[in-house]
């Protein structure tokens, strides 16, 4: 079996991601967009690991957030990732294309999006990767409603079941579930550790060739 060759960019993060793997904060990046009305965004979302076979990083949200409308809206389906690791005194910005997957979205994805994997079977393997108390909000109210303390999924109403005391094996990959791809175009990369500073750009026109640039 032939083994995949990643672009320096992608070794350098996967390096940066081990270097600093005990730091819980590691793992969570700032994630840009622009709203339908042409201002940015910005929120933290979970790094949730790599698409296999691609370069492509994963989060999950939920399908009802602002967010999903920004990347639905026209052609601002774009985003910017910025991520720094505090160990190791790094920085990636990440920008590209979303691509959001979830069984509420008619998708027509094909291999280049979702290499090996399958629609369906991405988001029962990120879905079952989430914690009992993490699939709880995509049963409740939509975000921004006015807050309930106990909902009851739909598939509970009219019993004496509460979210509470449901076991995580009994949720169903929500249809509000929507698993976020990061496709990236462009990185860029900036180490304040090093001495002198480093920076590189990579480009997935240039074949993602490393350009050593001033900080």
């Amino acid at each position: 079996m032939t083994e995949t060759v990643h672009p320096v960019w992608r070794q350098r993060l996967a390096n940066s991601l081990q270097l600093n793997h005990g730091q819980i904060h590691a793992k969570y990046y700032q994630v840009a967009s622009v709203c339908p009305r042409g201002f940015p965004k910005n929120r933290t979302m979970v790094f949730r690991g790599f698409l296999p076979g691609t370069q492509h990083l994963l989060s999950v949200t939920d399908l009802r957030s602002e967010k999903i409308e920004e990347w639905q809206s026209g052609d601002k389906s774009h985003f910017e990732i910025c991520w720094y690791f505090s160990d190791s005194r790094e920085q990636f910005r990440l920008a590209g294309e979303v691509a959001l997957i979830s069984n509420n979205i008619d998708s027509r994805y094909g291999d280049l999006v979702l290499g090996k994997q399958t629609k369906e079977s991405l988001l029962k393997q990120q879905w079952s990767n989430l914690s009992t108390n993490a699939k709880k909000p995509f049963y409740s109210s939509s975000p921004k409603a006015p807050f309930d303390e106990d909902p009851i999924p739909p598939s509970q109403q009219g019993g004496l079941v509460t979210l509470s005391n449901i076991d995580s094996s009994q949720f169903e990959v929500s249809d509000n579930f929507c698993v976020v791809i990061f496709i990236p175009h462009t990185v860029d990369y900036l180490n304040l550790q090093s001495k002198p500073q480093q920076r590189c750009l990579y480009d997935i026109l240039d074949n993602w060739k490393e350009q050593f640039v001033n900080p």
